[in-house]
């Protein structure tokens, strides 16, 4: 099997094995085979922490110990391997033993965005922002995807457990921030993960524009928003960009040494003097802190700004403290939702409502008055958009606001309007002409 080989479309990894003579032509060994016995060797030699480890602490010295078990392993097997084939043989041994296996591979590849693994025999990639592509098998069992996930979430600072069947952490892979949401039986009937990829060099506005995220309008309005003093809220369905667009609005805060986000997965790029407060699972007999708690935290802190990536429907008390306490900071937020008005204005005010039930009506007054502007994102034919930049303006009530969009996309095109924001920015008239 050659490195080619390894790579998907088909991705029968170790599931079609290329047979490989030795002993003289006795026994014949699958690549997989041969790994399995080289990481055998290598533990029985080595173990999972010894000083001959612990002194090999850069990726040359790991590889050159993986080296030394691999020739001995083909030596006393007698195999002869050709030197592509034992380079893929050593990578693959130094992936499972140190890294992510099949995962790496995926991982150093800049056009893959999204990693869904459904059990050990299905995965998919996504490249950019098209639909997902299948890769089929690229673990060999259930124990080796399993076994790779578990030293993912390990390296994340948290572990899978029964009593756990879901976990929603990130971690940093090389210089990709990489979102990890696993599922487990009982909730599944497999063990699946999707895992969300960022790139190294996040985007800038003026690479957004040349990708038809947005137009040159569009970040000067957006700009305007960000340095205001008004809530907001970036809304769309997941992988459509919010992470993205809030990481980017942090870096436009007039004070971000003021400013506190708090996070699911630690994927929000931050600028400098921005605190990260993230959620953590449990971890052996450490209790974990939720996104909830770490609210609650944040608030203590009394910030001037608080950016939440992300809000959902599903756990609307976490945001109750922030619609009813008298001096909340200003809100910035992500959230998981419909970005079509009516969906959108029923999403958000049954969140609301159902954050304190005794007072469900003050509580959506409350919501639309604390985060007024509504900027919305979609993936639509492989590419993601900034959908609509709206406000809610309360122009015939004083207790329930009209949705103005400001700016939306129309016959393809993001556009202005021609209405004007209630509240006011920093633009010049001839902005809105």
């Amino acid at each position: 099997m050659t490195s080619d080989d390894r790579k998907p479309p088909g991705g029968e990894l170790g599931r079609q094995p290329h047979l490989i003579p030795g002993q003289m032509g006795r026994r014949l060994y699958s690549m997989a085979a041969l790994a399995e016995r080289i990481e055998a060797a290598f533990i029985e030699e080595y173990g999972l922490d010894s000083p001959a480890l612990r002194q090999a602490d850069t990726p040359a010295s790991r590889l050159k110990l993986v080296l030394g078990t691999t020739d001995y392993v083909l030596a006393v097997e007698s195999v002869q391997l050709a030197a592509p084939e034992k380079a893929d043989l050593v990578s693959r041994v130094y992936s499972d033993l140190f890294g992510y296996g099949p995962l790496d591979a995926l991982f150093l590849d800049e056009r893959v965005t999204t990693i869904a693994l459904e059990g050990a025999d299905q995965a998919s990639v996504r490249y950019g922002h098209a639909d997902l592509s299948a890769l089929g098998a690229i673990f060999q069992d259930e124990k080796h995807l399993r076994r790779v996930l578990k030293r993912l979430l390990l390296d994340a600072g948290a572990e899978m457990r029964d009593d756990q069947p879901y976990i929603e952490t990130g971690l940093q892979v090389g210089d990709r921030p990489v979102c990890i949401n696993l599922m487990s039986p009982p909730v599944t009937l497999r063990l699946t993960a999707d895992i969300r990829v960022h790139p190294a060099s996040p985007p800038d506005a003026n690479s957004l524009i040349e990708n038809g995220f947005w137009t040159a309008q569009a970040s000067t309005l957006l700009k305007a928003l960000a340095a205001s003093s008004y809530g907001l809220i970036v809304v769309g369905e997941p992988e459509s960009g919010k992470t993205t667009l809030l990481g980017l609005l942090a870096g436009w805060l007039p004070q971000p040494e003021r400013a506190l986000a708090v996070e699911r997965a630690g994927e929000l790029r931050l600028p400098p003097g921005v605190e990260r407060l993230a959620a953590r699972w449990p971890v052996g007999d450490a209790p974990g802190i939720s996104f909830g708690e770490q609210i609650g935290r944040a608030l203590a802190l009394r910030p001037g700004c608080l950016l939440l990536d992300e809000v959902r429907a599903d756990e609307p008390l976490t945001i109750a403290p922030l619609l009813t306490m008298p001096d909340a900071p200003r809100l910035i937020w992500s959230f998981r939702g419909p970005i079509f008005e009516k969906r959108l204005s029923s999403a958000l005010g049954m969140l609301a409502r159902r954050a304190d039930m005794s007072q469900s009506e003050e509580m959506v007054r409350a919501l639309y008055r604390r985060l007024p502007f509504v900027v919305t994102v979609n993936r639509l034919n492989g590419a993601l958009r900034l959908w609509s930049v709206g406000e809610w303006q309360f122009k015939h009530s004083p207790d329930y606001p009209t949705y103005v969009p400001l700016m939306r996309v129309e016959g393809g095109a993001l556009r202005l309007t021609g209405e004007r924001p209630a509240l006011e920015l920093d633009l010049p008239e001839s902005f809105w002409e």
